[in-house]
């Protein structure tokens, strides 16, 4: 299984350089722009998972959360928080300074926060997924989430998925309390587009996993023409197993591009090697690795699996470790070095009071890597 989330409701490739933000008051400092990049708890923010970020430009990036702890402004304590089930943030990182964040929910500073993307009742909810910046206006994919019948409150996998839709947002260079979107349905439950977006030529290519049920399904790639952006739903294509591109969403015929349910992952570009590299957690869950594939090509075909990153938090001897920690969220952000794998993760737990106590856990941490060749 690789679709992990915090319910309330419901050989080693290359050194790792540094970790950043393992706790909140210590600051960490290394190499480059990513030395820089933290999460801290302030603002209300007090931790969540899925970290995708979008460049869009003059050192700023939109990062998408998922579940996320919402309160009052210098609050440090999560059981006075309310779980909101999305937020954004802004980060801009300059030459030499510390990168600063500005994070944003509905209702902020108010006693009942709402998700940045809400879906207006407590039963359905979205989980962003990756995004595609075209000039000013921004895209992002969203996965509909709702409880799973029958699952207790304190059950951390007690959802299911309902499908996707795609959230516009035609002024994203404004600031997020600004923006102007709509949102519409994209796909139903057995396909999730999104968990990758990049493009290629004059097409955006959405790395989608194919559901066949808990945990199971593999990976296609599904396109979508640059100009067609606004609307994926009626210009979907797939490559198929014969290596075309059909018109259409697939019908059990597309190539098993990876063949991993990867429900969170990066494909990115890395022009100091010409190669792709896609980021994702070890096949086994719990998993206590990433593991990363390279091709020449977004599309593949990819190189088996390497080792590149062990989890310290689920290490015996690591101080917050125990046989409930889990990890997974990892991601690929380009947008701040290219001769290295900036990569946010999350830990989390299968006990919700560990999370609400734990301020170590739930919240991203930033590493960098080798780039994998």
């Amino acid at each position: 299984m690789n679709l992990h989330k915090f319910v309330l409701v419901g050989p080693i490739l290359g050194a790792v350089f540094l970790i950043l933000g393992a706790t909140p008051d210590n600051p960490s400092s290394g190499k480059g722009i990513a030395s820089r990049l933290s999460f801290p708890y302030e603002q209300g923010w007090l931790g969540a998972d899925d970290a995708y970020s979008v460049p869009i430009g003059q050192g700023k990036s939109v990062w998408l959360f998922g579940d996320t702890f919402a309160g009052d402004v210098g609050n440090k304590d999560r059981n006075k928080t309310t779980m909101v089930r999305n937020s954004v943030a802004v980060t801009t990182c300059v030459t030499d300074k510390p990168c600063t964040i500005q994070y944003f929910w509905k209702n902020q500073k108010t006693p009942k926060p709402r998700s940045f993307f809400d879906t207006g009742t407590d039963e359905e909810w979205y989980w962003p997924m990756d995004g595609y910046l075209d000039g000013d206006k921004l895209y992002v994919s969203l996965m509909i989430v709702r409880n799973k019948p029958g699952a207790g409150p304190t059950d951390p996998f007690g959802f299911e998925i309902a499908g996707t839709r795609w959230a516009t947002i035609t002024n994203a260079l404004a600031p997020p309390d600004q923006w102007k979107f709509s949102i519409k349905d994209l796909t139903q439950k057995d396909l999730w587009p999104g968990s990758s977006i990049v493009r290629d030529g004059d097409f955006v290519l959405f790395y989608t996993q194919a559901s066949q049920g808990e945990g199971k399904g593999y990976m296609i790639v599904m396109r979508v023409p640059v100009k067609k952006m606004d609307s994926p739903e009626k210009n979907w294509e797939y490559l198929g197993k014969d290596g075309n591109w059909n018109a259409g969403l697939p019908h059990g015929d597309a190539q098993h591009v990876i063949d991993q349910a990867i429900s969170e992952m990066s494909v990115r570009y890395h022009p100091s090697t010409k190669k792709w590299v896609a980021i994702s957690p070890g096949i086994e869950f719990p998993s206590k690795r990433v593991i990363a594939r390279t091709a020449d090509s977004p599309i593949g075909p990819w190189s088996q699996p390497q080792d590149v990153f062990e989890f310290p938090e689920m290490k015996t001897t690591n101080p917050i470790y125990d046989k409930d920690t889990f990890c997974y969220a990892t991601k690929e952000h380009t947008e701040f070095e290219d001769g290295n794998v900036v990569m946010t993760y999350a830990c989390n737990s299968g006990v919700i009071a560990k999370v609400m106590n734990t301020l170590e856990l739930y919240r991203p941490q930033v590493v960098v890597l080798d780039v994998p060749k």
